[in-house]
């Protein structure tokens, strides 16, 4: 049944796609190359038949990449100058492509055409801005919630989900049994790993960085007490947990055989499709030590490679792509400016809302050009005491002491 939706993070709704086009000559045709991932292929088809009616002397030609190697390929791509002219990045990846001067800046574009940058999410903004230069546009954006099994939770003696973290291991324990495993960690992929990381890390009181991001955070206590709790938490995990990404759990999730884990919204429709019985909800990040909610904004905007040809083409489709109306049936998620993609007209309110509910308490990770080198030593290091090879607070040491490089290089 469809719902009706309240959304915390207010945006004001200026729709870009009405913005008058740069004009293309008849006689001037011009095709434009796209990368993005393949989880919104499928997606696309609608989004290029809109595209090409509307604007028929500019065609698209994408590509979509899988996930594992993508960041790798997208570096090497813009660093040779054989990008294409538009790529859609994670908001990390925008940082430090930004950094590195190889996406072109917006600013002028903005300006000219009079976009009104107070309708995005402001932290995917902020990510996307350095010195001054806008260097992409967002045209998704999420954060982690809770997803957890309802019925699950009652077998055990539980009827509302946790709040705090110390809750969460004490439902986990209580719902692990036979098959079924009271949490769903990531052991693998560094993306969804660091993720999981983070989240917890902000969620009990902890940074990555200092304030002015000139120094790792990762020493403190809360990055040790947050390394414990994804060791203790491992003891309630599926006992193929150092093989899972984000999609093994939420396949073990709809399947029954996991209580709770941690996933953006995109997980919704997946797992109605997978089980459409199955009785579950979300709940917005448990906390720890009495600490303010925080969470990561996540999500994707489009930028345009500083080597195109085309930029005045490429940022009319960036423009396109990123209007509330367009950005809502190609997402899976929420849009840059915070509305629910279409395909949750459908969702129970119960799963959509607190999800919505949560962007307003999520932050852009910091904007530093090593970040995405950040989140893969936050995985080697840490993935190290999962497999037992090193304790805890050994690996929270070297951690701490890799980032800490990481920023002097």
């Amino acid at each position: 049944m469809k719902k009706s939706l309240s959304f915390a993070l207010a945006a004001t709704m200026i729709a870009t796609a009405s913005l008058s086009a740069i004009p293309v000559a008849a006689d001037e045709n011009v095709t434009i190359s796209f990368w993005d991932g393949n989880w919104d292929e499928a997606a696309f088809e609608n989004i290029k038949a809109l595209w090409e009616e509307e604007h028929p002397d500019i065609k698209l030609e994408p590509e979509f990449l899988v996930d594992n190697g993508m960041s790798d390929k997208y570096t090497l791509a813009l660093s040779n100058g054989t990008a294409p002219d538009v790529v859609a990045c994670a908001l990390d990846w925008t940082t430090t492509f930004g950094n590195a001067g190889y996406l072109a800046s917006l600013n002028e574009f903005v300006e000219k055409d009079g976009v009104d940058l107070g309708q995005y999410v402001q932290g995917a903004i902020n990510a996307s801005t350095i010195d001054g230069e806008l260097y992409a546009l967002p045209f998704r954006s999420e954060t982690y919630a809770l997803y957890y099994n309802v019925d699950l939770l009652a077998e055990a003696g539980y009827t509302e989900p946790p709040k705090t973290w110390d809750e969460v291991k004490e439902i986990a324990a209580a719902c692990t049994k036979d098959d079924v495993a009271g949490y769903g960690l990531c052991g693998a992929n560094y993306g969804n790993f660091s993720f999981q990381y983070i989240t917890m890390l902000r969620s009990s009181g902890g940074s990555i960085l200092n304030e002015d991001n000139t120094e790792s955070a990762l020493g403190s206590d809360a990055a040790l007490q947050t390394a414990q709790l994804y060791k203790d938490l491992a003891a309630y995990a599926p006992a193929s947990m150092l093989e899972n990404d984000n999609i093994a759990n939420r396949t073990l999730f709809a399947n029954g055989k996991v209580a709770m884990y941690m996933s953006g919204i995109y997980d919704a429709p997946e797992i109605v499709k997978a089980n459409p019985d199955l009785n579950f909800a979300c709940a917005m990040v448990p906390t720890a030590n009495d600490a303010e909610r925080s969470s990561i904004l996540g999500g994707w905007s489009v930028a345009v490679s500083e080597c195109s040809e085309n930029k005045e083409a490429a940022w009319e489709f960036v423009k396109w792509l990123t209007s509330p109306e367009i950005a809502k049936q190609y997402t899976n998620t929420f849009t840059g400016t915070g509305e629910p993609a279409v395909v949750f007209d459908d969702i129970d309110d119960a799963i959509v809302q607190p999800n919505a509910d949560a962007l307003a308490y999520a932050k852009a990770l910091p904007s530093v050009g090593c970040i995405v080198n950040i989140r893969q030593t936050i995985f080697d290091d840490l993935s190290l005491m999962l497999s037992d090879s090193v304790t805890v607070e050994e690996a929270v040491q070297t951690m701490n002491d890799d980032v800490t490089a990481l920023l002097t290089e």
